[in-house]
């Protein structure tokens, strides 16, 4: 037993040996966390670890005519940190939009504004306003900064924060939101919120430039949104007055789709053309609520049409998530996507990453009926329509699969996109795959990665997203992600790999994971130091580049060498003399000690021709490829 104990020792001794060596760049500051009690070289959260959090309690009003909202919030901030904290960072999105604040992109004229208009903000029942310079506030583009609070808030405290706010919605950049018509809109980004402060990096004062999106706490929210009385509203929570403001009929059916497993037409075209679909008044108030989420959105409008079903997203407890889609009457491909979405939630839940969707709704908002794309939010997204049905499944799971990455995990997708972004579209690949092959999008991101890291524009992903702005944003972000994932899979093996996957997020879910934690779990989970992976694919400015390197007419063995240093795997497509062919594969684990490596062929027979790779392992030098007996 003693033997037992002691190699047991050894073995945890040799783990934490190995993490306290990683052969890639660790910051101070995660060194100093895991000093500090909350993080560790293992990859799980330390015993000191900490996150804040905060209650919003919003009551808004949408008005249509002139497209604005203006809100009232009573915000609660909870400090668990163990520091005292003296300032406070309030974000105000729409600022994106004011005059001379920097953006990622150029924006229309037309949208330009002044800013969110703050007409109350108080702490702790202390005016602001009242005294800017005494509070030593300001503003850096989207960022409101208190500088010297009234009081501190000391740690295990909590503080109360009051605002009156009014925001332009946009209707012509319509950046992940916007006015689609003078009847339907999508609104997000759109209350005061408070940063994340975290034992990383204190408050976050990453700037929202229009690239770089989200990092928040998980949160609680009770919103009202009062519209005029033939708009429905949703929300990315739990509708909670439906009886009041739908029509018997509409409420009805909305109640039974919460137990149904087929779509159910809650509002119909009939029911729009005959208006009896909401309560008669002149205004509806709707009320929603969230918990343990980081964001909340909400959309209106007084002309669309609404699916609902429901699935079971949990086989052990049955627990059921409510499903929405809304989009304009017969809209194309429009009328699959609550199937669709049922099919995103089902897979996410039961195989990748196999583990229950962690909401109790999600709805599928089409915002824009004649442009492509999406956006993801907390129980909610907002779709653009595409022409094959593929490509609208594709862009549904995409969306939905954010509820697990940056939502549930609570990712910094303002420093690390890939680390959402990436898995967004790894989750995506198979999915859509299986529906129809032609459709694969991954041959695509191998093709769209090799061109793209050939050129300077390119950076590794561990420079953060908010640094590395410009064309490459993009390509890091989904492409290098989602390959580097693949690549991982295949060096770990798919159960390996799996097991990996769901660890990581059954420790780091409603947390603050960095990339170092991720690295750590997968090392700690296989057991492996993954330096010599890590390294090339997340560190390091690289080009992938596998060379047939030379043939060996004595033994009939081809020596392939990895330029770059890139761990890829191997595929050798051989053509004989006589005709047959022969094909050799290695895994990308060939190159953990190795530039170079040997395949041996057919000894008996005379070589044609030689192609190194496929399409779906990148290569951004495709002539040293290649082969031929001239």
């Amino acid at each position: 037993m003693k033997a037992k104990y002691v190699l047991l020792f050894v073995l945890v001794l040799q783990l934490s040996l190995i993490a306290q060596s990683k052969d890639y760049f660790v910051p101070r500051s995660f060194r100093d966390a895991v000093e500090k009690g909350t993080r560790s070289w293992d990859g799980k959260p330390g015993k000191n670890y900490w996150e804040n959090k905060t209650d919003y309690k919003i009551r808004a009003e949408l008005h249509p005519e002139l497209a604005t909202v203006t809100g009232h919030a009573w915000i609660t901030y909870y400090n668990n940190s163990p520091d005292t904290l003296k300032n406070l960072v309030l974000r105000l999105y729409q600022d994106i939009f004011k005059k001379g604040a920097a953006r990622d992109f150029p924006g229309p004229e037309m949208d330009l504004t002044d800013g969110v208009k703050i007409d109350t903000l108080l702490f702790n029942n202390v005016s602001i306003k009242d005294d800017m310079k005494k509070f030593r506030v300001f503003k850096t583009s989207t960022n409101l900064i208190i500088g010297k609070l009234p009081e501190p808030i000391a740690p295990g405290a909590s503080a109360k924060i009051e605002t009156q706010w009014e925001i332009k919605i946009p209707k012509y950049a319509r950046l992940r939101m916007g006015a689609y018509s003078d009847s339907t809109f999508y609104v997000a980004y759109w209350y005061p919120q408070v940063a994340v402060y975290d034992d990383i990096d204190g408050w976050d004062r990453n700037e929202y430039q229009g690239l770089t999106e989200f990092y928040n706490d998980k949160n609680n929210f009770d919103i009202e949104i009062t519209v005029p009385g033939d708009y429905v509203v949703w929300a990315g929570g739990e509708l909670q007055n439906g009886k009041e403001v739908l029509n018997p009929d509409v409420f009805d059916r909305l109640e039974k789709s919460k137990t149904s497993d087929v779509v159910i037409n809650v509002v119909t075209k009939d029911d729009l053309e005959n208006k009896k679909v909401t309560k008669n008044k002149e205004k509806n108030v709707w009320k929603f609520i969230a918990y343990e989420t980081p964001d909340i959105t909400f959309a209106a409008s007084s002309g669309y049409v609404w699916d609902a079903l429901s699935t079971i997203v949990d086989n052990k407890t049955g627990r059921r998530t409510a499903i929405d889609a809304v989009y304009p009457y017969g809209n194309k491909n429009q009328d699959m996507v609550a199937a669709f979405t049922k099919s995103a939630i089902n897979y996410l839940s039961m195989e990748y990453p196999g583990v229950p969707y962690p909401y109790p709704k999600m709805t599928v908002f089409n915002g824009d009926p004649n442009g492509g794309g999406g956006m993801e939010s907390p129980m909610m997204v907002n779709n653009g329509t595409y022409e094959s049905l593929a490509g609208q499944l594709g862009v549904t799971v995409h969306e939905i699969a954010h509820t697990y990455f940056p939502f549930f995990m609570g990712t910094n997708e303002r420093k690390y996109a890939w680390m959402d972004e990436g898995w967004a579209a790894f989750l995506t690949f198979d999915l859509v795959r299986r529906f129809d092959a032609k459709e694969d999008e991954y041959p695509d991101f191998v093709k769209g990665f090799e061109t793209a890291l050939a050129t300077e524009n390119m950076l590794p992903p561990m420079i953060t997203s908010h640094q590395g702005r410009g064309p490459g944003y993009g390509v890091v972000a989904y492409q290098h992600g989602s390959l580097s994932y693949e690549m991982l899979r295949e060096l770990l093996g798919e159960d390996l790999f799996k097991k990996g996957l769901k660890e990581y997020i059954e420790r780091w879910n409603g947390k603050h994971p960095i990339p170092y934690d991720f690295f750590n779990t997968i090392d700690n989970i296989s057991r492996q130091d993954l330096s010599w992976f890590w390294k090339p694919w997340y560190f390091e400015k690289i080009l992938p580049d596998l060379a047939i390197k030379e043939i060996k007419q004595s033994d009939n063995s081809v020596v392939i060498s990895n330029e770059s240093g890139l761990p890829l795997p191997v595929s050798l497509n051989v053509v004989y003399a006589d005709g047959s062919e022969e094909k050799i594969d290695k895994p990308l684990s060939v190159w953990k000690d190795a530039k170079i490596i040997t395949l041996q062929l057919d000894k008996n027979k005379k070589i044609k021709s030689l192609i190194l790779g496929s399409e779906l392992i990148p290569d951004s030098f495709k002539e040293n490829n290649k082969y031929e007996v001239k």
